[in-house]
């Protein structure tokens, strides 16, 4: 086809533009007085090339964050995409250091090997009995959390470094039970991360009479104390060491929802990445349909502590047998384990001693929490706490709405489903118009789809102590504020 004559001569100005065109040498020299300058850039996500502020631009590459979002105005958990830096999100175990460690007293730790936690990188071995301290899952380095909204996308992110132009939580370096709970030493009542069959380790009721049957709680975790006497049994360990708390359950919420991809934790396990090399799916039902627990052992713990270390630092399900007295298999428990930590929601609910609730005469539950982990407080009083979001009248309970304000990670509106929103139910009793309520978290071995990492429950006195109720052992090596700081856009 021939050219017309306004095509010749466009054709002819580009060709004699590309010979006359400077490089980047011929250019003039950029002043230095103005910050407000553009760069082209190329978007790897859409394959367009696009302008990008040269101080963001210099931001995201010296100080890189990742994350992922949701639709607001959508119902699924699944967020619509990721946001940031892809490749730190690839690589965000790693960077962070989340893994089995062995942490001692004066917080000191040292890593697992990331292949098998009975052993150190180098090697050398490694006891969890309690010899060599306590077998926790956490984090190497503190780290910076961001979440905010811009019309109807909802952005969870984390970084090194404080995320320009939001509110930024610094996460200190911290860690909690790797087996998802912790064990009593009952000689000197001390909460203790080990996994060690010595009677004074006996867990659940400490039902001595069970040691050499089927039903034996030798190896367990410790339940059946109420959360003021689980926070005095953390708290013999030195500063910093603290019963269930509201910020750990935070950190792995946080931590789950940005690396798979999703707020329903029961989704379906996925071993595939997605087209993007990320993960992606939930951990399926996990320990939370053994719907005759109670007739096999009034609802203690149904595990031993080993229960998915066989996984390391991996991700995914650990199968493990329940048998009856005659050998047969009672229940096939799936255990989920996210880069080393085991049972993070269901099987046994957790107290949480940094967090309090207050029901109200409409029904509704004020959510009180400590300012700080060195604070000094009583379980069941106001005193040393501060006031924040205010859960909604029951209303059927299934989570639509939770406030990360302040980390507290509390439902504010009800009316989502098992498969839909933050996919967890929230209990709050009917009748309940007044006085403090414990909080529970995670939800247990029988309440199926109920169950999550935003599962909470509020109907139940400061005082009570259950046999499905227990606490991993969390530590800080540092003061962890509940303060957002923000950090504005040079």
């Amino acid at each position: 086809m021939a050219l017309t004559a306004q095509q010749e001569a466009d054709l002819l100005s580009m060709l004699d533009a590309y010979k006359t065109g400077e490089q980047i040498d011929d250019l003039p020299a950029a002043s230095t007085d103005a910050t407000d300058k553009k760069i082209e850039v190329f978007d790897t996500k859409s394959g367009a090339s696009q302008c990008m502020d040269l101080t963001a631009a210099v931001d995201m590459a010296n100080a890189p964050w990742c994350g992922r979002v949701w639709r607001t105005d959508l119902a699924t958990p699944a967020a619509a995409t990721y946001c940031g830096s892809l490749e730190m999100l690839k690589k965000l175990k790693d960077i962070l250091g989340l893994g089995g460690y062995l942490v001692k007293n004066d917080h000191s730790r040292r890593k697992l090997d990331p292949t098998n936690h009975y052993r150190f990188a180098n090697g050398e071995t490694a006891k969890l009995d309690g010899s060599m301290g306590h077998y926790q899952w956490g984090w190497g380095k503190p780290f910076y959390f961001a979440k905010w909204t811009q019309g109807n996308l909802e952005f969870e992110a984390v970084s090194l470094y404080p995320i320009k132009g939001q509110y930024n939580y610094r996460i200190p370096v911290g860690s909690l039970s790797a087996t998802g709970l912790a064990a009593l030493d009952r000689d000197t009542d001390t909460l203790v991360s080990y996994i060690n069959d010595d009677v004074k380790y006996r867990g659940g009721n400490n039902t001595s009479g069970w040691d050499d049957t089927y039903r034996s709680l030798l190896g367990h975790c410790a339940t059946n104390r109420s959360t003021a006497q689980f926070a005095a049994a953390a708290h013999k360990n030195g500063a910093g060491w603290l019963a269930g708390t509201m910020r750990a359950a935070a950190v792995v919420k946080i931590l789950v929802e940005i690396v798979m991809g999703t707020r329903n934790v029961q989704a379906a396990f996925n071993a595939n990445k997605d087209a993007n090399g990320l993960y992606q799916g939930g951990f399926g039902t996990g320990v939370t349909t053994f719907g005759t627990w109670g007739n096999y052992n009034n609802y203690n713990p149904i595990l031993h502590l080993s229960a998915g270390v066989e996984l390391a630092d991996g991700l995914g399900i650990a199968t493990h047998n329940v048998l009856n007295e005659d050998g047969t298999t009672a229940y096939v428990a799936n255990v989920p384990v996210f880069f080393g930590l085991k049972n993070f929601y269901g099987y046994i609910w957790r107290v949480s001693e940094d967090e309090l609730a207050e029901a109200n005469a409409d029904k509704t539950m004020k959510h009180w929490v400590t300012p700080s982990i060195y604070g000094t407080y009583t379980y069941g009083s106001t005193a040393g706490m501060v006031l924040k979001s205010t859960a909604p009248t029951y209303s059927g309970g299934w989570i639509k709405r939770m406030s990360y304000d302040n980390l507290e990670m509390w439902p504010t509106e009800a009316g989502g489903s098992e498969s839909t929103y933050h996919s967890d139910h929230y209990w709050n009793g009917s009748n309940i118009t007044s006085g403090f309520r414990a909080v529970f978290r995670g939800a247990d071995a029988n309440s199926d789809g109920h169950a999550g990492l935003s599962a909470v429950h509020v109907t139940r006195a400061v005082t009570n102590a259950n046999a499905n109720i227990g606490s991993p052992l969390c530590d800080f090596a540092e003061e962890f504020s509940l303060e957002p700081e923000y950090y504005a856009v040079a």
